[in-house]
């Protein structure tokens, strides 16, 4: 009887942990931001590096070590872009952090998306992605599918027509009007 009632009360301490370890993920991902794409460079068809600033307004170091981000045209993956190494940001703070990537296009549905935003509709175009990092003890993995671009880029503090404006040069530069 003795063994059962503290089984229980641990039992009972143990999913009150769990509860507070979810409600501080929750937290966590409310306060980081990605809050602007500060440089964006191609290098060939496969590398890019990113300048990123991040706020992290949590009381903890912030570790990402997983990133992957797919735009789709319809159903259909037309790049992914995968993170290369882990990003720390520190705590309470706003930095630019430089981030390499890898790249994996598929033709055909990449020139749809470039179509498609040369003729100003993204009504097609969709963006996946998944984070998998921790905040001091913390961990917490986030995944978004096929959002509409347009919902998708204020994350990154753009409008349609900003993110239009940027990534169309380096359309022009692999695949010929």
């Amino acid at each position: 009887m003795k063994k059962n009632l503290i089984l229980s009360i641990s039992l009972i301490l143990l999913a009150l942990t769990f509860g507070s370890c979810q409600r501080m993920a929750e937290d966590a991902i409310r306060k980081i931001r990605i809050q602007a794409v500060e440089e964006f460079r191609l290098y060939g068809l496969t590398n890019a590096e990113m300048v990123l600033r991040i706020a992290n307004d949590t009381r903890h170091k912030i570790k990402l070590n997983d990133v992957e981000l797919t735009i789709h045209y319809k159903e259909s993956p037309a790049i992914t872009l995968q993170l290369q190494e882990g990003i720390k940001i520190n705590k309470r703070t706003t930095e630019s952090v430089a981030t390499r990537w890898k790249l994996k296009a598929e033709a055909l549905a990449m020139m749809l998306v470039a179509r498609d935003i040369r003729n100003d509709d993204p009504s097609q175009i969709r963006v996946s992605f998944r984070i998998e990092g921790h905040s001091g003890l913390v961990g917490f993995d986030i995944t978004q599918e096929k959002m509409p671009l347009t919902d998708f880029l204020p994350t990154f503090g753009l409008t349609w027509q900003e993110f239009k404006n940027r990534i169309q040069s380096h359309f022009e530069n692999i695949i010929p009007q």
